[in-house]
């Protein structure tokens, strides 16, 4: 194939190197591990949309009666099981393209891998749909090498054993430390979130989350440090807004994190779903605001300030559960260095959308930054917009920290002023502290109850809340010794912490 650039031509390889590596580490580690092909899945999905710059996508594996292991990416915009049919680039009815690749195996089709990228293609996006099929591939390869490792059945029926079953806690599972595994529920760009349990002396647990570090970022030092202070951060703190961390261990090599199974959707997925009412709308800032207060005042084993700052809010990290409390994630974590991704024509990259402008010059931050951020998630949910979003990075920057806002049509001035407090341009302009401003935002519009946040979210998320449910109901059933059945007590009941 010809290249328009040399350019282009060595992000390609990069590109195409780099899937290569990270196929072959995630591989071998599900096999080590004993993971199932869904959670090798999720994290070769996410990790490729990123090296593209994708904002959604999705994986779609078929067997012989059709589909039997499904993945999606935030959002494709489309119905993923329509589109598991295509070919090809496929402009949506925004600025997004499709890019669809199938998964074969000479003859034998196995599904499909599809990634959205935005922006506009002259060309039609040849160059980008290349890469995809290029991923696709390496994905096709992975499949091939996992059920290979099974007997000598045909590779459409040994992905019929994959199709779900009534009862997801049954059948071997794969273990990290003392945990059981159970399913994926999300990745990022260092770690993958499992639904997990614990099995105690008498056969009763819980469902925790797990989080892991990828196995391709796992010997990086600087990746390991920051999930370290996640760890240590977080075990220090203890509020009904933030996440409680329960456990920190090391397992076969690598760290892992176990919080509290957190049972909703992160507040971006609600904003685009849902647009909920200005007092829905108040609720969930607000109950954000006082897990923040909490987190800025956390105090170490000395009774000294931690001086917590979390230089990453957005409303990916807002969590809204379907009891309609609000948890604030990943508070305090740093981010690492960015993942090598690859810049081809034509793809946008992501923008730092919520910084504050002293973030965005590189001075030093306080706590008054994260209520920058707060601001900017209130505003992007009275609006539908992103306040400061100029299409380019560096443009976007400036106007975080120059640009003024005028107050949007439709909004009511009481919530225009908070807005004003929390967005100006000086620390010292703002309000004093997250406490402070969820007092003159409750003040400016009465937020809603707790249980009708919660009937809002199991509205908008029936599916969602029914996978939660179902859990819940096999894991406690399985925790439910039969009529005259004692649970035994285990032989060795002595395990190490991880």
């Amino acid at each position: 194939m010809e290249f328009p650039s040399l350019e282009a031509e060595v992000a390609f390889l990069r590109g195409l190197n780099a899937v290569v590596r990270m196929a072959d580490d995630i591989l071998e580690d599900c096999l080590e591990r004993g993971l199932s092909l869904d959670a090798a899945v999720d994290v070769f999905l996410t990790q490729c949309a990123r090296l593209v710059h994708a904002s959604a996508g999705f994986v779609s594996l078929r067997g012989t009666a059709g589909p039997v292991l499904t993945r999606v990416l935030g959002q494709p915009g489309v119905d993923v099981f329509e589109a598991a049919t295509w070919k090809g680039a496929h402009p949506l009815s925004d600025t997004r393209m499709l890019f669809c690749a199938p998964l074969a195996l000479g003859r034998l089709e196995l599904g499909t891998l599809g990634l959205v990228v935005e922006g506009r293609f002259e060309d039609g996006g040849w160059l980008v749909m290349k890469l995809v099929e290029a991923i696709g591939d390496q994905l096709d390869n992975a499949v091939l090498a996992f059920l290979s490792l099974t007997d000598g059945r045909g590779v459409l029926e040994r992905l019929d054993e994959l199709a779900p079953e009534d009862d997801p806690l049954t059948g071997p599972r794969g273990r990290i430390g003392r945990y059981e595994l159970v399913t994926p529920l999300g990745t990022g760009g260092m770690a993958q979130v499992l639904v997990a349990r614990t099995r105690g002396p008498e056969g009763l647990g819980r469902l925790v989350a797990l989080k892991r570090i990828l196995p391709h970022l796992a010997s990086d030092p600087d990746i390991v440090k920051q999930f370290l202070d996640e760890a240590r951060i977080g075990l220090r703190l203890s509020h009904p807004n933030l996440v409680t961390f329960h456990d920190f261990g090391e397992s076969q090599g690598a760290y892992y994190l176990v919080m509290e199974l957190v049972r909703g959707v992160d507040f971006d997925r609600v904003l685009k779903t849902a647009r909920p009412a200005p007092d829905m709308t108040v609720a969930i800032v607000l109950q954000a605001l006082h897990g923040l207060h909490a987190a800025h005042q956390a105090r170490g084993e000395d009774g000294v300030s931690l001086r917590l700052v979390h230089r990453d809010l957005s409303p990916h990290n807002l969590m809204v559960g379907f009891d309609g409390r609000v948890k604030v994630l990943d508070f305090g974590v740093a981010k690492a260095r960015a993942q090598r991704t690859v810049t081809l024509p034509g793809i946008v990259k992501g923008k730092p959308l919520y910084m504050s402008p002293e973030q965005a010059r590189g001075d030093r931050l306080d706590a008054r930054s994260d209520l920058f951020a707060m601001g900017l998630i209130l505003y992007e949910a009275f609006t539908g917009k992103r306040a400061f979003d100029r299409g380019d990075e560096l443009e976007s920057m400036h106007a975080i920290c120059d640009d003024k806002l005028s107050r949007p049509a439709g909004l009511s001035l009481p919530l225009w002023e908070v807005l004003e407090v929390a967005l100006a341009k000086q620390p010292g302009n703002r309000f004093a502290n997250a406490l402070q401003m969820a007092e003159a935002l409750a003040e400016a519009c009465a937020p809603a109850r707790e249980g009708d946040l919660g009937r809002l979210m199991a509205t908008h998320f029936p599916e969602r809340l029914r996978g939660f449910e179902r859990l819940e109901r096999v894991h406690l059933a399985s925790n439910t010794p039969a009529v005259g059945e004692t649970r035994s007590r285990p032989a060795t009941t002595s395990r190490s912490r991880g």
